[in-house]
């Protein structure tokens, strides 16, 4: 049975991303940080479909703490065949506005860390797939979301620089969603944001699930970003 670990596993796209991959058999390696009782709430749920989960919380912005998480993973599981980066820190600020603080963390969680875990999944594994999750944001410049699209772009770019050198062995492919979930709080966002997307319309997880199923069933993919936007990034 194959094993996936999962950052950002407890909510939102990477929970959704989580308990599909269970459902097609995988076990799970879920990492969480703040989100004690919604990892345990989705852990439960993916046991459902009799795999394997265990829980694992580390802080991504403690800059030791990343290696160690790919180790007790290998130390539980003895091999991982996928890794989704999926963690990551969502702040909504121009550069003026943005602390160094916000910065800090914004660029450790949503950049180091995917970088440190790829590191050591090529070192310690070098077989299998990693999935990078970004955002349509990556092609445009929204100044309102300046560490974050920094960060996403940054990692877009170690997705096909990881591709081209390690495609060998281990596939490297990220998935770009677009307008899917609403943020917290905000019950009536995507219907206000549907207009201003080409489609008209926005999407759901399950457009993020069929994309990712093409990722894990093709391999001749490598090197690729999967924009499931409706077509926004093209806005420039």
């Amino acid at each position: 049975m194959p094993t996936a670990l999962v950052t950002g596993g407890a909510v939102r796209i990477g929970r959704s991303i989580a308990l599909h991959l269970a459902e097609r058999g995988y076990n799970i390696a879920l990492h969480y940080w703040s989100s004690k009782e919604s990892a345990e709430q989705t852990a439960e749920e993916l046991r459902k479909f009799n795999i394997q989960c265990k829980i694992y919380c580390v802080d991504f912005t403690n800059f030791g703490s990343i290696s160690l998480l790919m180790n007790q993973v290998l130390e539980d599981f003895n091999s991982i065949d996928l890794l989704i980066n999926s963690a990551a820190n969502f702040i909504q600020k121009n550069i003026e506005k943005t602390s160094d603080l916000e910065l800090l963390d914004t660029i450790n969680i949503n950049l180091m860390a995917p970088f440190i875990l790829m590191r050591e999944f090529k070192n310690k594994v070098n077989k299998g797939l990693i999935i990078n999750i970004l955002d349509e944001r990556i092609l445009r410049r929204v100044s309102t979301f300046s560490a974050y699209s920094i960060s996403k772009s940054a990692l877009a770019h170690l997705t096909e620089l990881s591709a081209v050198s390690w495609g060998e062995t281990i596939r490297v492919n990220g998935i770009a969603p677009g307008l899917i979930l609403s943020p917290s709080g905000s019950s009536d966002y995507l219907k206000k944001r549907a207009p201003n997307i080409p489609t008209k319309t926005h999407g759901s997880t399950s457009d993020i699930l069929r994309g990712l199923d093409y990722l894990l069933d093709s391999s001749f993919v490598n090197g690729e970003i999967l924009f499931i936007d409706g077509g926004e990034s093209k806005k420039r």
